[in-house]
């Protein structure tokens, strides 16, 4: 069979258009008031102090990088963060520009955005 004849042959597939997810900003832990963690159970209690001290090291002890600190500012002034999920790698873009997932696993691991399924 010559070369051309399996040419023509070949399956020829459109890939589908990228998925795309705005991904909401998250409020990070909630600092309660001493009078507020003594009016809540004990168990609640002990959850939000918990929290609160994980957060407080995580946010004193390592820094967020430049382009973090950017996008948080962007995120914070309601510019919407978007997921784009391709065929095999997801991506994600804020002002129609995109931003290295690097950057934005820095702003998971601090609680400001959540990348799970969606």
């Amino acid at each position: 069979m010559r070369y051309s004849a399996k040419r023509t042959k070949q399956d020829i597939t459109v890939s589908p258009a990228p998925i795309e997810v705005i991904i909401p900003l998250l409020d990070p832990v909630k600092i309660y008031t001493a009078k507020e963690l003594a009016a809540m159970p004990l168990s609640v209690m002990n959850e939000a102090i918990e929290a609160q001290e994980a957060y407080f090291i995580l946010e004193h002890t390592t820094q967020m990088g430049g382009q973090a600190i950017a996008i948080r500012r962007q995120l914070q002034d309601g510019v919407p963060l978007i997921q784009v999920k391709e065929k095999s790698r997801t991506r994600y873009k804020i002002n129609n520009k995109f931003v290295e997932p690097r950057i934005i696993r820095q702003l998971e691991k601090r609680g400001l955005v959540k990348l799970g399924v969606q």
